[in-house]
């Protein structure tokens, strides 16, 4: 493979002689490049840099043996040390580890692709690229320019990569993998890799002129002389030189032995030959009797000559100059004075200069010459640390600790006045966490410009956002919404086809993704539906089901929950529900103690639960809670509950079971645990004044209409009609005018708690899907039940109702024939139906059996009994008595 020295946008020349003339043309071309690399999506980013990664993973591979050729004639690390050095590669630039790192260092990566929200901020932000980045690479670890030119990739920056005069060519060969992983063009076109002897008056002012930003790599004169250059507007990110200290506390020696301690030391030590900023060049070792210096930094000596020499075999050290070897003789030689004085001892590899280990009584931080000299110090406290390495304030990096987390608290505490940017474990400093802060920044915040669009948007804002996003990324509603045209209006919304159930059904996993705006990835499935059939599958991206648990939090909370309460979770685990899981995560964002109870166990093994620990607030569905309600009333006397406050959720509660639940537990508030849906999520909330219903809409997160459900046209405000949501916050699957079932209204005055959000009441179901007893079945279930009975036509209704504080069902179901039948024949049909609705709806069965629903009531009545609407003709399904309608003035 032929190895350039220069790359310029998909341009492979060699050239070392610059002028600044040059230059200056060589900015403006980065500049005209820049909405190219702009426009490219993250996923296709990612995916290119991940590509070019596996180029290097395969040992046999052109590229990894060309890199391997070329390294070893040009750089001083040995054969090995290359080897793992590009074994490093496909590591840092799989695709998972960008995404988190992109996560962990820009903090809103959604941010690059358009303008987000930021928790508690009144407005969005948006980050954008820099626009055209020189990065300035030093020759010692040839991995730490490319991991800068990632991150201006990542970050939608072009890219100028100077490298050192006399340093290797590994760049190109990188940047040649990349251009043949990147099939469009747009990532290797902006790029350009070039070299210039340095010290030439005016080269580095005319490329400062053109470009936004710098990252140097090297040297501090190299550093000053960038920052001097620079024009004002040009911020320039200076990285080295720096040096770091390792820590070993007596209890690391106590745990894990003087070998152990030594062996993690030496990995810090060789890795690299001491070239990274990170390698270790002074270890302390903490002995508070001092008379113990001698004897434990002798037992460090003896460990670490071993290590050192099994080290050296593994990796060997890299070829030396002849200036470094005097730097390595020099070193030995005065510590051999400092022997003689009885100040130092010595450990090496004489006569070779694989490595060498020198203990000075001293306590001065010492700068290693490098390759694999290390100097090793005894002190009484962390505070003589301290005060030994403060005149290095400025150079100072990363500090090992050999310790528990407590010492290595202790130490941040303790040395960061002195200016270090990292304590890790000793025998990982080079290892670089993802997502940790490098010499005290985040890198990748410095290649972007934050902007903020001040006041959040209106609703308007967000519905024209969403159906554009919706339209332009999911094959879905590209084709739902093919007639919809620019949403102007709330009336221009309201000409948007209705999401319905079946097209859930049909366009998510496992039978399509259609309905998604992007793969699946980081986020979480659940089941929304009922117990049989097919349910319905609904996807989380990991932000948006964080924000929806965020929001659950802030439900609960308003319901009356604080940090004096100790909360049971009692809603139903498994089965892809999304309750359990999502009250779960809610109660961590509130200052409330969790109890994760669930209501999977027998009630008596729960009620001693909640007697252990003394719960006050119970949080579950509203069937279970009766049936625990029950239970303490039938043992009144025998349990010492104190339950003052029940949250619900996922059934209706009228006023007969509060009066009921107030009469077993005296006192109680009963609160709704907000309105919400596996679909949607969060929509809206109860406070203190809120009753039976009524709720505050999420109107910043939710969108909310009411219609006529026969028409499916708006109706008056303040009238009731079927509810539609439209989430605004779901992008990854997109819920858009969806149909819940549900019936509702507009509350037209405002609530007594003085909070601006609307006020809306929830009225019961209107559509297929039956909420009872702590049953979920739908009209389907029924349907099918009623076609295994002969004699009996798909003509019924369903009737939900309130007997006493339970939900009671009745079945009304035109026989086909319209000839009389007797008291036996209807009997039989009747038990031979609630058969067959027990085999098909598992739910009602357990609820049934668990007492906490009866039996439903099947009423046979002659063909055309069952009220019909006139206007179409049709059988309204599902009546939902339970909630009467009262003018509200």
């Amino acid at each position: 493979m032929s190895i350039n020295n220069t790359y310029l946008f998909g341009r492979y020349l060699n050239k070392t002689d610059w002028t600044a003339a040059e230059l200056s043309r060589l900015g403006e071309q980065a500049r005209a490049k820049t909405a190219g690399i702009k426009g490219a999506s993250r996923e296709y980013i990612l995916d290119t840099l991940s590509k070019a990664g596996k180029m290097f993973a395969d040992k046999n591979s052109g590229y990894r043996k060309a890199a391997l050729k070329h390294l070893a004639e040009n750089i001083t690390f040995s054969g090995p040390m290359i080897e793992k050095s590009l074994d490093i590669l496909p590591e840092i630039l799989d695709k998972n580890f960008l995404l988190k790192r992109m996560s962990l260092e820009l903090f809103l990566p959604y941010a690059m692709e358009t303008a987000v929200e930021r928790r508690g901020y009144d407005g969005l932000v948006r980050a954008v690229p820099k626009g055209v980045v020189l990065h300035v690479g030093a020759g010692n670890v040839f991995l730490g320019i490319i991991d800068s030119l990632i991150l201006g990739l990542l970050t939608k920056n072009v890219n100028l990569v100077k490298m050192s005069s006399s340093g290797s060519r590994f760049a190109n060969i990188f940047v040649s993998a990349l251009k043949e992983a990147d099939e469009k063009g747009v990532i290797a076109g902006s790029i350009a890799v070039v070299n210039w002897k340095g010290g030439k008056a005016g080269l580095e002012e005319a490329i400062l002129a053109r470009v936004d930003s710098v990252f140097v790599w090297g040297g501090y004169d190299a550093v000053a002389s960038y920052r001097q250059k620079a024009p004002i507007h040009v911020r320039v990110e200076g990285f080295g030189p720096k040096t770091s200290l390792g820590i070993v506390f007596e209890s690391a020696v106590q745990n894990e032995g003087y070998a152990a301690v030594a062996s993690k030391a030496v990995l810090d030590v060789g890795l690299w030959d001491q070239a990274a900023c990170s390698s270790l060049h002074t270890l302390y070792l903490i002995c508070p009797d001092r008379s113990k210096f001698d004897k434990t930094a002798g037992s460090f000596l003896a460990a670490a000559k071993k290590e050192f020499s099994d080290f050296q075999r593994e990796l060997p050290q890299g070829r030396l100059s002849p200036d470094e070897q005097v730097e390595i003789t020099r070193a030995r030689e005065l510590a051999k004075v400092d022997k003689a004085l009885g100040a130092a001892r010595c450990e090496s590899s004489f006569p070779a200069t694989d490595w060498t280990v020198i203990y000075e009584k001293d306590p001065v931080y010492r700068v290693s010459p490098l390759n694999r000299v290390l100097y090793v110090k005894c002190v009484s406290s962390l505070e003589e640390i301290k005060t030994n390495i403060a005149p290095f304030k400025g150079y100072l990096q990363t500090v090992g600790v050999a310790g528990n987390i407590g010492e290595r608290k202790k130490v941040l505490e303790t040395l960061y006045e002195a200016g270090i940017a990292r304590v890790v474990r000793l025998g990982r400093m080079l290892d670089g966490a993802n997502g940790s802060p490098h010499d005290g920044i985040f890198p990748m915040t410095a290649l972007v410009n934050w902007i903020g669009i001040e006041e959040r948007p209106t609703q308007l804002d967000r519905l024209n956002e969403l159906v554009t996003f919706a339209k332009s990324r999911s094959v879905f509603y590209r084709k739902h919404f093919k007639k919809l045209g620019r949403i102007v209006t709330f009336s221009d919304f309201e000409k948007a086809p209705l999401l319905e159930k079946r097209h859930i059904y049909e366009n998510t996993p496992p039978e399509s993704t259609d309905l998604m705006t992007a793969p699946v990835r980081r986020g979480i499935y659940f089941a929304s539906g009922g117990s049989t059939g097919s349910p319905k599958y609904v996807f989380y991206d990991a932000h948006e089901y964080d924000l929806t648990c965020r929001l659950l939090a802030r439900t609960i909370e308003c319901g009356g929950l604080d940090e004096r309460d100790i909360a049971a979770n009692l809603f139903v685990a498994g089965n892809l529900w999304s309750s359990w899981l999502s009250v779960e995560k809610a109660l961590a964002y509130t200052k409330a103690i969790s109890v994760p109870i669930g209501s999977n166990l027998p009630v008596e093994d729960i009620v001693r639960y909640l007697e252990d620990f003394k719960v006050n607030a119970v949080i579950g569905l509203p069937s279970f809670l009766i049936k625990l309600a029950e239970f303490a009333e039938a043992g009144k006397g025998k349990h010492s509950l104190s339950i003052n406050k029940i949250f619900y959720g996922g059934e209706y509660v009228g006023l007969e079971m509060v009066k009921f639940f107030q009469r077993v537990f005296p006192g109680v508030a009963v609160r709704s645990a907000g309105f919400a849906t596996a679909d949607a999520g969060v929509v809206g909330f109860q406070c203190a004044h809120c009753l039976k219903g009524a709720h505050h809409l999420f109107d910043n997160s939710q969108y909310l209409e009411f219609v006529d459900p026969d028409t499916l046209k708006p109706v008056k405000k303040g009238s009731v009609g079927e509810i539609l949501i439209t989430s605004l916050t779901r992008k990854h699957m997109p819920i858009i005018r969806f149909r819940l079932g549900d019936l509702g209204r507009w509350i037209l005055k405002p609530c007594g708690c003085g909070r601006k959000e609307p006020l809306f009441e929830i009225l019961g179901r209107c559509d297929d899907k039956i909420h009872a007893g702590g049953a979920h079945l739908f009209v389907s279930d029924i349907q099918n039940a009623i076609g295994k009975v002969p004699e009996l036509s798909f003509n019924f209704q369903v009737v939900i109702d309130k007997k006493g504080h339970k939900d009671a069902l009745a079945l009304k179901v035109e026989a086909k024939s319209g000839a009389p039948l007797t008291d036996i024949a209807r009997k039989n049909l009747q038990k031979w139906l609630l058969d067959e609705l027990e085999k098909n709806c598992g739910d009602l069965k357990e609820s049934i059996r668990m007492k906490w629903l009866d039996k439903p009531e099947i009423e046979i009545l002659k063909p055309g009994t069952i009220e019909r609407i006139l206007r179409t003709g049709k059988i309204r399904k599902v009546i939902d008595r339970r909630v009467k309608v009262n003018r509200i003035q």
